[in-house]
């Protein structure tokens, strides 16, 4: 798990469609004192929490995709957690996020008290109205705060931390979409996969922060030569992807030796580099995993050539 999730100031959760926890985040795990992932998500719900769970969950993801605010209460040994919850499904998982609100009875309680009085007094005092408009702001705030940090979420799953681009997580997803698109509109689009040459004898020659830095000034100069409508993705390493929406292969082809070469000539910060690319284009009852594969042997084909060249497969 990426530090950023691991260490963020809310609780994260994947758990698989039969609610057995995959992955927890440190925060966590430091909330509810445990040194292992337990094994199930009822493990981590007091009793009344774990039947309210049960009963109101499973159905509202299957049916929603999503489940918005579930109040819960976790175990903490002694203690007794109040949380929100927020998941969604992802991969045929879920991913869940959670936000302590140990003074949400509170202002529960307080709006309530709050409103029966205004209600008693039919609203005759200022006071009155000022102190539930407060309370209903205040919570109107933690509700805010859980919708930015789930933006915040979303961030942080869906981004490589080194060079600010998309992540094959996110990557991967957008090709099932891509893929269905060409479907349904019997349109092109075609993939770049861009690979460093001799990227370890960069990281050899001048160590390893100017590799990093090397890889982030690339990423930089594939963003400037992508079109708007272009997903540019970090695989993984010194590897890199470009989806190139409604674009056919001789089109793909062009865009790629324009790349080289501004790399190749570009002006570089760090120490110049030069780069292999595999294009290949969808075709009828492609599927994400064909595409990938022969971008990857253009690429291998690329390399075999002599590198600082495009191939297409």
């Amino acid at each position: 798990m990426e530090e950023q999730l691991n260490l963020a100031p809310f609780g994260y959760l994947v758990m698989d469609t039969r609610l057995r926890i995959l992955d927890t985040n440190q925060t966590l795990q430091d909330w509810i004192n445990l040194q292992d992932t337990p094994s199930h998500m009822h493990d981590l719900l007091t009793i009344a929490s774990r039947i309210y769970f049960q009963t109101y969950f499973p159905p509202s993801i299957k049916m929603h995709g999503k489940v918005n605010e579930m109040y819960l209460t976790l175990k903490a040994g002694n203690e007794k957690i109040p949380i929100l919850m927020n998941a969604v499904v992802r991969n045929q998982q879920y991913e869940c996020v959670f936000v302590q609100m140990k003074e949400r009875d509170e202002y529960e309680n307080e709006l309530l008290l709050a409103k029966r009085s205004a209600e008693k007094i039919r609203q005759d005092t200022e006071d009155a109205f000022k102190k539930l408009q407060g309370l209903m702001e205040s919570v109107e705030g933690k509700q805010q705060e859980l919708l930015e940090m789930n933006t915040q979420l979303q961030e942080l799953v869906t981004t490589d931390p080194l060079t600010g681009l998309k992540n094959r997580r996110f990557l991967n997803t957008k090709l099932l979409e891509y893929v269905e698109i060409a479907k349904i509109e019997q349109s092109p689009f075609s993939l770049l996969l861009i690979d460093v040459d001799y990227f370890k004898r960069v990281n050899d020659t001048y160590g390893h922060p100017t590799g990093d830095a090397v890889l982030q000034e690339l990423s930089w100069k594939l963003q400037s030569e992508a079109r708007d409508s272009d997903i540019v993705a970090r695989m993984g390493g010194e590897e890199f992807i470009i989806i190139l929406p409604y674009t056919n292969k001789k089109e793909a082809q062009v865009i790629a030796e324009r790349i080289r070469l501004n790399i190749d000539h570009g002006n570089w910060e760090n120490t110049r580099i030069t780069v292999s690319i595999g294009v290949t284009t969808y075709e009828i009852n492609d599927n994400a995993n064909n595409l990938i594969s022969r971008a990857d042997e253009a690429l291998y084909q690329s390399k075999k050539d002599g590198r600082n060249r495009v191939s297409i497969c």
